[in-house]
């Protein structure tokens, strides 16, 4: 007698059910690619083969055929109260425990091991595990029946974390990838077709020549050259961690991505990830990098379509998680916290892209930034994806932080990062171009405003989007701009293009703005003024003054204290008190990159490195209160689009709105006009300038104005979105 067909998946347009027998070979054989980047081949095939032989019972077939007849006669599907994950877990546990977790979690996400320990003895006395189990053997009969971790693995429970997460992100993206390409054959995101990373580099190398052909023989364009040549040169280095310590404005994003391609190239890695604080930043550096390599080349990635991850499992919804990014790209552009939140979440969507970091260069820019509350897990998985993964890291910045060595209050480096500039301090000499002034007598608003206004070109930079549509709006200079996170990047991109061309055309050019203009944002004003705050943002704001060098003498940055102004609090305020500190001193060159080594050090020893208490959590393989406990931002955001432009978000939006939902291309189209909200404001302006178009997308209906963006009594967001 013909045994029963097993199926995995519903019909596809085609018609086309999926074999479960199918599924599994197909993932099991991706995931075994995946993780063969970090030597996991076979243990990426197994969890592969195993996640879904719970599916082979006689309730979730029936299940699937009850979903398939509700499609057909149009009638809304059944939520599936079938688990399909606790027999693939029983066998993974049996062939090696940790393996488990990932089965047990690529729907709902990463359990800790005391919880999967209780649903496993549940399953043991299930009959539909038993009937699964019997009914799978004949597809899985030639899996090894126990397997071990590697020995590098084994060392420390720290490395067994990252290692079983890294697992379940191949097994995660797999799964997706197979279920996807299932559905829909003919998907044009999942054929791309990018060049190799050798191309890159020769595509790169041309535009440089071509670049320094045009450009003057002046000093400033003299040390973009000479930097560029030192990371070409120090790209032959081994595989581990470098340091590119640059001035501001000595052309960081060319040289960091030579040094990066270069370095692949010689060491057969796969991609460059660039990770970036400041979503402005991005907006700038993927223009830059798509006109030299071409859009196919590099994907731009700040935020997702969220879409929450269950413990029941259902078909729609599994066709709803296929939008989360997947980084499959020879270059990704992204923000810090989509990396660390992600290398630290449990979620699916979120770790589905970890696997891509490995044999890779990740280029971590305005490294500065990284909060100091996290430092010790951040340290922690940066020092294991360069020992264990493969991976290449570049910290970037003109304002080093304190990582190399080990001291009483954090372990950093060691050995310490490769310098890839040698002897930076003299291309900051070079470079000096802006002479700063501290204010010690408090403004008020109005004064502020008048020094503002005693300027036809002018930045000045504040701590909160509070203070700044405060001064902005007593400017009443009808020319004036205001840049903030309040302005979608699509806006913000505009406005400062418009900028650019005044400061180019000498016309009268008043800015106010957050801290999101201050780090590799291309503005050269002749003066700026800067709210007293931390010493490195005080010298990133400075980097927009006088930037090329143009001006006969130098451009002048003036620290002043707002008198009624507000700040970010936590780590935030301590700098900006170690700053006050420092800079009333009286002496204190900040074109000396020493400094910051002091300044840094003098920080950190006044602050908990890890006080969440990650590392804790992550050595008993926590991976929900790890997921719970790490944010960048302490509070999650939400995306809502705006209606921005033209043709604007229209066409994308109404896709969406006749789809039901987002696929990874509308999402892409839409993240240019979107705004984050904290979710308390989301609730609050639902229903009413909030409008949910589909699941997870939001549309705000309000104001919006040419100038501040969303017109709306909305809390501040960080100036880091995810």
């Amino acid at each position: 007698m013909a045994m029963e067909a097993l199926y995995a998946h519903t019909p596809n347009e085609r018609g086309e059910w999926q074999l479960l027998e199918t599924h599994l070979k197909n993932v099991g054989e991706i995931a075994g690619g995946f993780a063969s980047a970090f030597g996991a081949r076979e243990l990426g095939y197994i969890v592969g083969m195993l996640h879904d032989v719970g599916k082979a019972s006689p309730e979730f077939q029936r299940y699937l055929k009850a979903c398939q007849a509700a499609k057909q006669a149009r009638r809304p599907q059944p939520v599936g109260a079938v688990d399909h994950r606790a027999a693939g877990g029983l066998l993974a546990a049996g062939v090696l425990e940790a393996l488990a977790l990932p089965v047990i979690g690529h729907h709902g996400g990463l359990p800790d091991p005391s919880s999967v320990k209780g649903k496993l003895s549940e399953a043991m006395k299930r009959q539909d595990v038993e009937s699964a189990t019997e009914r799978s053997s004949r597809l899985i009969d030639k899996l090894p029946r126990q397997f071990d971790l590697p020995e590098e693995v084994k060392r420390s429970a720290l490395a067994c974390e990252l290692f079983v997460r890294m697992l379940f992100s191949a097994l995660v993206d797999a799964d997706y990838l197979d279920t996807e390409t299932h559905w829909d054959p003919a998907r044009s995101e999942l054929r791309r077709h990018p060049s190799g990373l050798g191309e890159l580099l020769e595509l790169l190398v041309r535009d440089q020549a071509r670049l320094q052909a045009a450009s003057e023989d002046v000093p400033i364009n003299r040390v973009r050259r000479d930097v560029y040549e030192e990371c070409l040169a120090a790209a032959e280095g081994p595989n581990g961690v470098y340091r590119l310590t640059v001035p501001t404005g000595g052309g960081k994003t060319r040289s960091a991505m030579a040094f990066a391609l270069k370095h692949a190239v010689k060491h057969g890695l796969d991609r460059v990830i660039v990770a970036i604080p400041y979503t402005s930043i991005i907006d700038q550096n993927a223009v830059v990098y798509r006109e030299i390599f071409g859009a196919q080349n590099v994907l731009e990635h700040h935020t997702g379509v969220e879409v929450p991850e269950i413990d029941e499992y259902s078909e729609q919804y599994l066709r709803d998680s296929l939008a989360s990014e997947n980084w499959d790209a020879p270059i990704v552009v992204t923000t810090t916290v989509q990396l660390f939140d992600s290398l630290f979440s449990n979620r699916p969507s979120r770790c589905r892209k970890l696997h891509r970091l490995a044999k890779s260069v990740v280029i971590l820019d305005e490294v500065q930034t990284l909060p100091v509350g996290l430092l010790d897990p951040i340290l922690d998985v940066l020092r294991e994806l360069v020992r264990g993964y493969g991976v290449s890291l570049v910290l970037c910045t003109a304002t080093q932080p304190a990582l190399s060595g080990e001291s009483c209050y954090l372990k950093g480096f060691v050995p310490d990062p490769v310098d890839i500039v040698q002897r930076p301090e003299r291309y900051f000499q070079t470079l000096s171009r802006v002479k700063y002034a501290v204010c010690t007598e408090p403004w008020v608003w109005e004064r502020t405003a008048e020094e503002v206004l005693k300027h036809d070109q002018v930045l000045c930079v504040l701590n909160s989007r509070k203070d700044a549509l405060r001064l902005f709006d007593m400017l009443h200079d009808p020319e004036a701009f205001h840049l903030s996170t309040l302005l979608c990047p699509a806006h913000r991109k505009d406005a400062l293009a418009e900028i650019r061309r005044r400061l180019d055309n000498a016309q009268p050019c008043r800015v106010v703005s957050t801290q999101v203009v201050e780090a590799g944002v291309d503005l050269d004003f002749p003066v700026v003024l800067r709210a007293m705050g931390p010493l490195d943002r005080i010298v990133q704001a400075a980097g927009r003054c006088n930037r090329e060098g143009r001006l006969a003498s130098a451009g002048t940055v003036v620290v002043f204290e707002p008198a009624d102004g507000s700040a970010p609090h936590g780590p935030y305020k301590t700098a900006m008190e170690e700053a006050r500190q420092m800079l009333a001193q009286g002496s204190l060159d900040l074109d000396n990159p020493s400094v910051f080594d002091r300044y840094f050090h003098r920080l950190w020893q006044d602050c908990e490195t890890d006080e969440l208490g990650i590392q804790q959590l992550r050595k008993s393989l926590n991976y929900p209160r790890v997921a719970e406990e790490f944010r960048l931002i302490r509070e999650d955001t939400v995306p809502v689009v705006v209606d921005y432009g033209e043709p604007g978000p229209r066409d994308a939006l109404e896709t969406v709105r006749t789809k039901g939902g987002a696929s990874r291309g509308d999402w892409r189209k839409l993240q240019p006009y979107s705004v984050s909200l904290y979710p308390r404001d989301l609730r609050r302006y639902l229903g009413g300038d909030v409008e949910e178009i589909a699941r997870g997308i939001y549309r705000w209906r309000g104001e919006y104005d040419p100038k501040k963006g969303i017109s709306a009594d909305c809390r501040d967001p960080a100036d880091l979105i995810a």
